[in-house]
């Protein structure tokens, strides 16, 4: 029986600091099959964070020996994710954390160095979370176990101070046929004496400390300056080169798109669980995710521009987070728009706000922390690509791109908000975004736009098209640049129209004869879709506030069945009802007919 033992020690000296973060260095061995691990973690705390009564949490399974230094508090405290995806996984998965003070001496200078070594079991069970089930993942805080160890700032496995950036080294003992993964570089990989020993440098301003490891087997594709990688949990060459051509392709796209690429490295690394994470310098996906072929081109380059927006340029979480939506705008819709297919994507973005967001569970982007739910969804990811979306059409497509290259290099490894964004704007444009940032982030709602009193005169040989455009949200009015496009007998037309009231009445004049107007044509605007714009679809189902299921006379208990698990847990949401009960269809619920 392996017992656990933690010695602490604790030196102060003064030295020439060379940066204001706190600096983990870290010697780990592993024991998979026991599901333990042996830290020794140097710790040097900059002279200008030292004080009196610092705090550090813990993982409750790494049990500090009491010193003269050190202070246990008797309670232990509940885990929060300190890492990019803010959730109750910890206190799902009953993680508890130990809280330690330090008490620093009066009389010190210089910086603060502290010796920690402890070890323990971390074995946290890997569950499935309600607001993954539709996607099929499943989270743990952190777990080792004969088929892989994952651990994260979620674990605390390591000491956390708070919510600052770290920079660290993390060198890992580990069986001879495993290898580990981090942030950074990989400095060591050697072999010696039926262990498997590799380190990884972070000099760059990190989040949190990761530590993935399995029975790897590697694949390495240079590209210069930066490597592409994967490891797989099985042998598979061509796999591999899939992945790491796809790597380089994108790398390149998104090098010129944003800038340089910030790691030495990126990485596919193969999950024992399904995942889909994005880590700086790499991404952890389920073995059954990497398999589909269509995520090559899809979550793939999702996760890989992660290492611009989210993993270099940091959340400043307090104002919203700004991250997700211009990572889908830039890789899901941007793909989407290579294939000629944005215009779909955008209707299909706009179809789910429209469906799942109501006055019950709407907020505005600078609340947007993490996806928990449809609605969540369609805010955070849905309405904060459309309003890129907006910026790009307003400013352009070179100053859009000039505009994030700027936000780039002023933020790279800092924490950033939509304030940030805007500034970078405002320079690179030379105009006051502010009244438009103020729209988009910081209000609730939609506007929801009417097209009436469509009239043709002609005059003269010209055909003269007016209208009155009307917003019929509760809402104040919005600011709208909206494409109207008249369809005529030689072609299309479509031009930009200020919409700065409720209602307001246009015109415009062609020698051609007009046959159609549209509003929005391409879905640029984000808005409430009427109806009639797009089909039915599922989203309206599982976003309707009321829902009636018709059933069948024929196999009722095959369908009376297969209704009970579609309601189930929202039974409040539904009514079922047999088909000779029905009457009429009502007109203000979603409905299902089976049968």
């Amino acid at each position: 029986m392996i017992k656990k033992i933690l010695i602490f020690t604790l030196v102060a000296i003064t030295i020439n600091a060379q940066t204001n973060l706190i600096h983990h260095q870290i010697s780990a061995t592993i024991l998979p099959n026991e599901s333990f691990i042996k830290v020794t973690d140097v710790i040097t705390i900059p002279e200008a964070q030292v004080k009196d009564g610092m705090k550090f949490k813990l993982h409750n399974a790494l049990v500090v020996e009491e010193n003269k230094f050190i202070q246990k508090f008797d309670k232990t405290v509940n885990a929060k994710d300190i890492g990019m995806d803010i959730d109750d996984t910890n206190s799902e998965n009953g993680l508890m954390l130990n809280v330690y003070e330090i008490n620093v001496t009066t009389d010190r200078s210089g910086d603060l160095i502290l010796e920690l070594n402890f070890s323990g079991k971390i074995e946290s069970p890997i569950k499935q979370s309600e607001e993954n089930y539709a996607r099929g993942f499943s989270e743990s805080p952190g777990i080792i176990w004969e088929k892989g160890v994952y651990l994260a700032g979620s674990t605390y496995w390591v000491p956390s101070f708070d919510d600052g950036l770290v920079t660290f080294n993390l060198t890992t003992t580990a069986p001879l046929d495993w290898r580990t993964v981090s942030v950074g570089k990989r400095t060591l990989d050697e072999k010696k004496e039926n262990v498997h020993i590799d380190t990884w440098d972070s000099s760059t301003p990190q989040e949190e400390v990761f530590l993935i490891a399995a029975p790897f087997h590697e694949y390495t594709y240079s590209m210069g300056a930066v490597d592409a990688m994967a490891f797989l949990r099985t042998p598979d060459e061509g796999l591999a080169n899939k992945y790491l051509e796809t790597t380089a392709q994108y790398m390149e796209m998104y090098r010129k798109l944003v800038g340089p690429y910030p790691y030495t490295k990126f990485a596919l690394v193969e999950n024992f669980w399904e995942t889909g994470y994005g880590m700086p310098s790499f991404t952890l996906l389920g073995e059954k995710i990497i398999r589909f072929p269509f995520i090559l081109h899809s979550s793939y380059p999702h996760e890989l521009l992660h290492n611009w927006w989210g993993n270099s340029v940091y959340i400043g979480f307090e104002k919203g987070n700004w991250c997700e939506g211009i990572t889908a705008y830039m890789a899901d819709h941007l793909i989407k728009e290579q294939r000629n297919q944005a215009e779909e994507y955008r209707r299909a973005t706009l179809q789910k706000y429209t469906n799942y967001v109501n006055p019950e569970n709407d907020f505005p982007l600078n609340k947007f922390l993490s996806r928990k739910d449809e609605a969540s969804e369609s805010i955070g990811y849905g309405k904060s690509s459309m309003f890129f979306h907006m910026l790009r059409r307003k400013v352009g497509d070179e100053l859009f791109v000039k505009g994030f290259q700027k936000f780039n290099r002023d933020n790279k490894f800092k924490r950033a908000s939509f304030d940030d964004i805007r500034t970078a704007f405002e320079e690179v444009t030379e105009k006051d975004l502010k009244w438009f940032f103020d729209q988009w982030i910081n209000r609730i709602g939609a506007p929801e736009i009417v097209l009436e009193n469509v009239k043709i005169k002609n005059v003269r040989d010209f055909n003269n098209v007016s209208f009155t455009l009307k917003q019929i949200q509760n809402d104040d009015v919005y600011y709208l640049d909206v494409p109207v496009t008249l369809v005529t007998e030689n072609g299309t037309h479509t031009e930009i129209f200020e919409m700065n009231d409720k209602e307001v009445k246009y015109n415009f004049s062609f020698k051609e004869k007009p046959y159609k107007i549209l509003i929005d044509a391409q879905f640029d605007l984000f808005r409430k879709l009427d109806p009639m714009e797009t089909p039915p679809t599922f989203t309206e189902l599982y976003g309707a506030d009321e829902t009636l299921i018709v059933l069948p006379l024929n196999n009722n208990k095959l369908y009376k069945s297969f209704a009970a698990e579609w309601s189930k847990g929202k039974e409040d949401k539904f009514t079922i009802k047999n088909e000779d009960e029905v009457n009429e269809l009502p007109s203000d619920k979603a409905i299902i007919l089976l049968g």
